[in-house]
């Protein structure tokens, strides 16, 4: 009950927070816009997966948690509900929560404990490690879609083509200036 009472109070105070001192959209759009520009961050922004015969790509779980960084006044993460080792698998929920607006999105998901591999048999995973790379792996795909059904759309797009263009022109860094920062790393 201790517990239960602390988290309850963590909630509230995180909502009334929330309350006291809402999102300033012209700043969080400035900060996106700002970190959407650093070459590191739009490295990660993206991913590509081969997915049946496919590359299937889109925005990355680093962009994700970025972005509600930047958005502000967000709580996002994932919980372990149940570990069945006999049965070898994991129930797992991903969540994203606008304090401001209430808006939420969950998302409760099985993992399986193996490793698939091309042939369709799976390699039963038994160590702990192992059990939690794996599900670790499953979670960041889901998490990421929980944070970006709360963020608006329009928010996401702008940074996804921010990004795009950050790859495209190195960050706004003159060519020689890319040159010679690459040559200094491989010195």
């Amino acid at each position: 009950m201790v517990a239960q009472a602390r988290a309850i109070a963590e909630v509230r105070a995180a909502v009334m927070i929330a309350m006291e001192r809402p999102r300033d959209r012209t700043a969080a759009i400035a900060e996106m816009r700002e970190v959407c520009r650093i070459p590191q961050l739009a490295e990660r922004a993206f991913f590509r997966v081969p997915r049946g015969g496919q590359q299937v790509s889109g925005e990355s779980i680093h962009l994700a948690r970025e972005l509600a960084r930047c958005w502000g006044n967000l709580t996002y993460g994932v919980k372990e509900l149940a570990r069945d080792d006999a049965r070898g698998q994991s129930e797992l929920l991903a969540f994203a929560w606008d304090m401001q607006t209430n808006a939420r999105s969950e998302i409760v998901f099985m993992v399986p404990h193996r490793k698939d591999s091309k042939g369709g048999t799976g390699r039963i995973l038994t160590s702990t490690q192992e059990v939690y790379e794996n599900n670790a792996s499953f979670a960041g795909r889901r998490l990421r879609e929980a944070i970006f059904a709360i963020l608006p759309v329009w928010f996401r797009e702008e940074a996804a083509g921010l990004c795009h263009k950050t790859l495209q022109d190195g960050g706004g860094q003159p060519m020689a200036a890319r040159v010679a920062s690459c040559i200094g790393v491989f010195q």
